[in-house]
């Protein structure tokens, strides 16, 4: 992945040297509503690489659901792949957390050190609130070596030591390991494991077809995962090391991986939970708690001036984009790059998930999710009647 300015200048100057083509007519099928600009999405398509996918639009009234392939990596979605969403999974954190505040069971501004198992001798976690790790202003760095911690399964406080770089709520800086560290949070206050709690408080109310353990699924539902840039044809991943561990009990001192970014669902489910935000929260959330969740709660800063966060949601404010906010989430991880968003202003919504796609970014925006933004939200969804 291009981690900083320079290697995104190489990664794409690369990118069409070096990365597998697509189709010259990428799309496979189109269910729901026809498109209107349908060659300019196989033309993102092309673009990025994509490595077989699936994007649904829709409008409040209607919906398209696009099928994508690339017969270079006989790579092909259909309308009931699983895939692993990565970061977008924070929004469905926040969601469960949200869930049980409004239960009464967790407050977002309790010192996450009476909440947190073993935390008091920290230093690190001095100050630092539920709030802060949701708006990732905790003050806390992934550190390095965060994946192997995770994978040889050792305890929290190994990550944490040293990860501290500012006073919690003073600065922004994205945090896989201060969202982490709100699984084990919820593992300590409800008893149960994460993927029996987020069932529980979130894909069973809204019906989902999703999950934490990515080892339940059938292997041949679960779309792989193959990296574009170095590419190595036949090599696709489809579960990781957490995604392989089944959750069967709570461990609140090791779960801190799964809640930022190991969730499991196909395309149809993540627009129920989208959905469930942009319309208010029902049956789910409190009105107050979703104002909370799409309330600006920090900025990207010079590095992406159009990105901001609010609780578990990433903010952008782009006129090229939508003439309002767009808000949702943004996915990458072991080579797809995958978007879930609706346009404030309108409700529209574009979800776009796939096995394997360009990484590279404007700041910290994927340049396939602002292709993908700008032809759903200026071209594609205001030519639908209604």
């Amino acid at each position: 992945m291009p981690s900083t300015k320079i290697k995104n200048i190489a990664y794409r100057v690369l990118l069409p040297l070096r990365a597998p083509k697509a189709d010259h007519n990428p799309i496979s099928v189109v269910n729901g509503h026809p498109l209107c600009s349908e060659k300019e999405l196989a033309s993102i398509l092309r673009k990025h690489h994509v490595l077989g996918g699936a994007v649904l639009v829709s409008s409040r009234n209607d919906e398209a659901l696009i099928l994508s392939r690339c017969t270079e990596t006989s790579q092909a979605a259909d309308p009931d792949s699983m895939f692993r969403v990565a970061s977008i999974t924070k929004t469905a954190t926040a969601m469960v957390v949200l869930r049980l505040r409004d239960e009464g069971l967790l407050d977002l501004n309790e010192p996450v050190t009476q909440i947190l198992p073993d935390s008091g001798n920290l230093a690190e976690l001095q100050g630092v609130t539920l709030f802060h790790l949701l708006s990732h202003t905790s003050g806390l760095a992934d550190p390095a070596g965060f994946e192997s911690l995770l994978e040889n399964g050792c305890l929290y406080h190994d990550a944490v030591r040293g990860a501290r770089f500012s006073e919690p709520g003073t600065v922004f800086r994205y945090s896989n390991l201060g969202f982490g560290l709100i699984g084990c949070i919820l593992e300590a206050v409800s008893g149960l494991p994460l993927g029996a709690l987020f069932r529980e408080k979130l894909f069973e109310p809204l019906k989902m077809n999703a999950t934490l353990e990515g080892c339940l699924l059938p292997p041949e539902k679960i779309m792989p995962v193959i990296r574009v840039l170095p590419y190595h044809p036949g090599n696709g991943l489809t579960l990781t090391s957490l995604g392989k561990v089944p959750l069967s009990h709570p461990d609140p001192l090791r779960h801190y991986g799964h809640t930022a970014g190991s969730m499991y669902t196909d395309i149809a489910s993540l627009h129920k939970m989208i959905c469930c935000i942009r319309d208010g929260g029902a049956p789910l959330l409190s009105a107050d708690s979703v104002s909370l969740m799409t309330q600006q709660h920090a900025a990207y800063g010079a590095v992406s001036p159009s990105l901001a966060y609010g609780l578990g949601l990433l903010i952008i404010q782009d006129p090229a984009l939508s003439g309002g906010r767009i808000l949702g989430h943004q996915g990458f991880a072991y080579g797809c790059s995958d978007g879930a968003f609706w346009d404030e202003e309108t409700g529209n919504v574009i979800i776009s998930l796939n096995g394997g796609c360009s990484e590279a970014r404007t700041g910290r925006l994927g340049l396939c999710n602002q292709d993908m933004l700008r032809w759903a939200f200026r071209k594609e969804l205001p030519q639908w009647n209604g």
